[in-house]
């Protein structure tokens, strides 16, 4: 369990300096259907990951999630929790994106994804009041306030941050399982869906790091 305090220190820092309009937040993945976290909320209907994280970082909400849970079959499999489809796997899902069936089947093929099987829920909570110790941590804010994570993020180790997207799939894939695979820091640019359902704006942008590195 998350040492409280530490959270919320994590996000009082991250609220003072760089005044996100949305709560940070942290996510954790559970190996078995036992582990839920007290205090958390799971969805009467099947929603998309970004949908549930947006219940999370714009009111405050804790929330759990597994395969039955997920709407979106990118969701599901970016975050580990259901098998990829053929769909997928071949292209068929982003060809509306792409010139031929080829281009959105490599597309697909360098999404981010947590292998299948590992996990078997997902926990989320705003860091302001988080009682279990997230394995990535996420934050939404526009490019100045990202600029300084990634500034702080350099401060003593130097390089560069690589930034590697595909305009699409952007929260699950792009941030929390690019995040989560590389034990990196990741930046994602909000797509479609979490535009349309789950309000993400045209100003933000996404990073996401592992917990480890606070």
């Amino acid at each position: 369990m998350i040492n409280k305090t530490k959270g919320v220190e994590v996000c009082c820092e991250l609220s003072a300096m760089l005044r996100p309009t949305t709560y940070p937040f942290g996510v954790k993945f559970y190996e078995s259907l036992e582990e839920r976290p007290p205090g958390t909320t799971r969805p009467r209907h099947p929603m998309n990951t970004c949908q549930m994280t947006a219940i999370v970082r714009y009111y405050s909400r804790s929330m759990y999630f597994t395969a039955e849970d997920m709407a979106c079959i990118v969701g599901g499999v970016t975050m580990g929790l259901i098998p990829e489809p053929e769909i997928m796997k071949n292209g068929e899902i982003a060809k509306m994106l792409h010139a031929d069936l080829k281009s959105a089947c490599e597309f697909t093929r360098q999404v981010a994804k947590i292998p299948f099987g590992k996990f078997k829920s997902v926990a989320v909570a705003p860091m302001a009041k988080i009682n279990f110790e997230p394995d990535i941590v996420v934050m939404y804010g526009n490019t100045a306030q990202v600029m300084r994570v990634v500034q702080g993020y350099l401060y003593e180790k130097g390089g560069r941050v690589h930034f590697s997207t595909g305009g699409e799939w952007s929260l699950c894939a792009d941030s929390i399982a690019q995040a989560y695979v590389s034990q990196d820091i990741a930046l994602g640019l909000p797509c479609f869906g979490d535009r349309k359902t789950a309000l993400a704006q045209e100003d933000e942008v996404t990073v996401a790091f592992p917990y480890s590195y606070i």
